[in-house]
């Protein structure tokens, strides 16, 4: 299947929501509504979460602006399925994901430089943050979500 030209195959991923308010603390594949994706033939798809927890005096304002540069730079590129901006809970934390057609697509978003400016502010914006990489695939109507971190 080619991924681009099937529409179908996209307005799924614009499905995938939290299917519960807490969905920020619980592994991404219980946090989240995938069924969209079950009825799909595709080989693998790669997903990164991004955990944070912001600093009381983070400037907001800031990081939206660096977010929505290094997300239009990741809609030009090409390969982004699907991004879930999260909500800011009351205790700062925060859960956003970008789904891709694949890594080497989300490398290329990656290495671009509205991207990397946005890293740059990570120290001063989060108390602490993670990463989680997937290898998401479909094996005969089940997703598996297989971690590609050490």
């Amino acid at each position: 299947m080619t991924i681009e030209r099937h529409a179908g195959f996209r307005e799924a991923c614009q499905e995938l929501n939290p299917t519960r308010p807490d969905y920020a603390y619980h592994p991404v594949e219980y946090g989240f509504d995938w069924t969209s994706l079950a009825s799909h033939d595709f080989e693998a798809l790669y997903l990164v979460v991004f955990r944070s927890v912001r600093r009381p005096d983070a400037d907001h304002a800031l990081l939206k602006e660096h977010d929505d540069r290094a997300y239009a730079t990741a809609r030009r590129t090409g390969g982004l399925l699907r991004y879930f901006r999260g909500e800011l809970g009351e205790d700062r934390t925060c859960l956003s994901f970008c789904l891709w057609e694949s890594r080497e697509e989300a490398r290329r978003a990656a290495e671009a430089g509205e991207h990397r400016a946005a890293a740059e502010i990570v120290g001063e914006a989060y108390e602490s943050y993670r990463l989680e990489r997937y290898r998401l695939t479909n094996a005969g109507g089940k997703l598996v979500f297989s971690t590609l971190d050490g």
